[in-house]
């Protein structure tokens, strides 16, 4: 089939193709994609009090940026469209699971009465639809994925606004500047391209690779410390950093519970 072809993808990055091994169309854009395939592990021990005692559908998001990975690798390699289907497939899926798990139930519809299972449900019924909407317009599926980065951004200013932890009001600065940064990445390397290649330097995706992770991790750190705030602030819910608590600039965040108690918070 033609979608399974090298280069039948709609999109081909800046970074020059079979420059360095014959075998892979985008190398530096395929290893740049090592954050999403080592980190997750690491991640699941660290959030596994929270995943035990808040919301163990937490590991869901690990496990969807372990695809986020394995699909973008499998597209910068082939540059086929069925690559460039599976990566941005993919990437809208880590969208709609940060919504179900995370979205306040102050903003749900009146009609669902705060009941998370039902809006999991509305979630599930729209990812699905945007599934099939992707598989038959590829050519939008870009611009849709950005739709979602106001949203969130705004849903991020208005948690931090309820705030008083200085921490967390760091970190989420931190997140929204590197969003911006990812963003700019992508965009001047899909659109700036010869500027680029000019100045022998087309590696750009390369860094949205790279800083998308760490953005899209932080905000996931700090919406599941927002839910666990909004849900069950009598487990103390906290931002720590590993190794040490006191690296907040070079260490990982993650949420954990100073007052958890033996039994799983119940949503």
């Amino acid at each position: 089939m033609k979608e399974f072809e090298r280069g039948s993808a709609a999109i081909d990055w800046c970074e020059d193709n079979y420059a360095v091994v014959a075998s892979i169309a985008e190398f530096y854009n395929v290893v740049s994609n090592a954050l999403f395939l080592l980190m997750p592990p690491l991640l699941l021990y660290l959030f596994r009090q929270y995943a035990r005692q808040v919301n163990p559908s937490v590991n869901i998001m690990w496990v969807l940026l372990m695809v986020v990975g394995a699909s973008s690798v499998y597209f910068h390699t082939t540059l086929s469209m069925f690559g460039q289907l599976l990566d941005e497939i993919a990437i809208i899926w880590v969208v709609w699971c940060g919504i179900a798990l995370w979205y306040p139930k102050r903003y749900y519809p009146s009609q669902l009465n705060g009941n998370r299972k039902y809006f999991k449900i509305c979630i599930l019924l729209g990812c699905l639809s945007t599934t099939a909407l992707a598989c038959i317009h590829p050519a939008v599926n870009s611009y849709f994925m950005f739709m979602f980065v106001p949203p969130s951004v705004y849903m991020l200013y208005l948690e931090l606004q309820r705030n008083t932890c200085k921490r967390v009001s760091h970190l989420g600065k931190t997140c929204a500047a590197l969003w911006i940064v990812a963003v700019s990445c992508w965009l001047l390397d899909m659109f700036m391209c010869s500027m680029w290649q000019a100045l022998s330097f087309p590696y750009l995706h390369c860094f949205w690779h790279i800083i998308v992770f760490i953005s899209a991790y932080t905000g996931i750190v700090l919406f599941a410390y927002f839910d666990a705030m909004n849900e069950c602030p009598e487990m103390g819910p906290t931002l720590k950093y590993w190794p040490n608590d006191t690296w907040t600039n070079m260490g990982i965040p993650y949420v954990a519970l100073k007052c958890a108690g033996n039994m799983p918070h119940d949503d």
